[in-house]
């Protein structure tokens, strides 16, 4: 099998050359629509030249300071020692009496002086407390209670009685007690029985508060 190539020669379409030539007519048309280039007419005149001349530097401004007042200098030189006076030889001036002084004052006479009697101090006063009185000593222990007595039951009690000038109970408090029948007890023979010698004071007697305590013991 072969194979011919025929070349063929056409012509240009009209529709290509219509399209080259609005283009080239575009372009025509542009340079035609510029506005011209004007070249400045040649200056034939005279001129005239004019040097500037460049200022020249001015002298710098000095200010000076005032000038400083004259202040007196100060003297820092040692002062001179001052002598030290000697006290051993300055006498003693004695001071002036009683009598200097009211001659001092223009007062005539002679002064005469205050007698002070001395200051005596009271002697604390001497105070003796109460107590029983031995010559009724015997009278001191109260009868056993009989209920207590038959439980065999001890006790011990405690009192405070106010004795009297006189020397008798006048007031009896209880202080402490396991029964009250040995507290009745005791009462009973405190304000009927106890004598005492009341307290004094600087010999002269008081009424005070002592605290008593009352064994009752079961003699086997």
């Amino acid at each position: 099998m072969s194979y011919v190539s025929v070349y063929e020669n056409k012509t240009p379409r009209a529709k290509g050359v219509l399209l080259a030539g609005a283009v080239h007519a575009a372009i025509i048309g542009g340079v035609i629509a510029m506005p011209g280039i004007e070249v400045p007419e040649k200056f034939n005149g005279p001129f005239n030249a004019i040097p500037i001349v460049k200022p020249e530097p001015s002298d710098p401004v000095i200010i000076e300071d005032p000038p400083r007042p004259d202040l007196p200098q100060e003297d820092h030189s040692r002062a001179p020692d001052m002598p030290i006076a000697d006290v051993r030889s300055i006498p003693i001036q004695p001071f002036p009496t009683y009598s200097d002084l009211g001659n001092a004052l223009g007062s005539s006479g002679t002064a005469a002086g205050i007698p002070l009697d001395p200051i005596q101090i009271a002697p604390d006063p001497v105070i003796v407390g109460a107590r029983l009185n031995s010559r009724y000593a015997d009278q001191f222990q109260p009868a056993y209670p009989p209920g207590q007595l038959r439980l065999e039951r001890e006790a011990e009690v405690s009192v405070r009685v106010l004795v009297g000038t006189d020397g008798r109970v006048k007031q009896i408090e209880l202080i402490d007690s396991p029964h009250q029948d040995f507290w009745l007890a005791t009462r009973k023979q405190a304000l009927s029985k106890w004598r005492f010698t009341p307290a004094t004071k600087d010999g002269k007697p008081f009424e005070s508060w002592m605290t008593l305590k009352v064994r009752f013991e079961i003699n086997s």
